[in-house]
């Protein structure tokens, strides 16, 4: 992330300034609020706008159940769980930047893909490496380069 452009995006996707705070204009602000742990309510704001089901956000983050209410009473994400959603908010909003439209965004990431072994593009976002393949072919499609 380089630019104010992609820290905005990536705020926007995570619930905006007033949920991750005013302050966060740069990736260093961006990265020194995910070291202190993200708001419960970007979470939910992920959720909530993507679609994105508890179990399956629980999956990307590697957060139990259990944990998931712990976090909820303390409207806290730990450092681990939040990088893991900074992760999943940034190819969110790449996503956003390609298509030019959150809701086109939502279906692409639920829809099984061809160039991803016909698996969702959200299942994939667990790990770097799944983060990377999910990149690679948003960016063939941004490039024109479909499939």
């Amino acid at each position: 992330m380089s630019n104010p452009r992609e820290v905005e995006g990536v705020v926007g996707v995570l619930g905006g300034a007033r949920v991750v705070g005013r302050s966060v204009r740069s990736p260093e602000d961006l990265a020194e609020r995910v070291r202190k742990g993200l708001p419960f309510a970007a979470l939910v704001a992920v959720m909530e706008h993507y679609g994105i089901s508890r179990d399956a956000l629980c999956t990307i983050l590697h957060l139990s159940a259990r944990n998931f209410l712990r976090r909820k009473d303390q409207k806290r994400l730990s450092a681990d769980e939040s990088d893991r959603l900074y992760r999943l908010a940034r190819v969110i909003a790449h996503a956003n930047r390609v298509f030019e439209d959150p809701g086109e965004s939502a279906d692409w990431i639920h829809t099984p893909n061809t160039s991803l072994g016909k698996q969702q593009p959200l299942t994939l976002l667990d790990t770097d490496i799944g983060v990377q393949q999910v990149d690679q072919v948003l960016g063939r499609i941004e490039h024109g380069i479909i499939g």
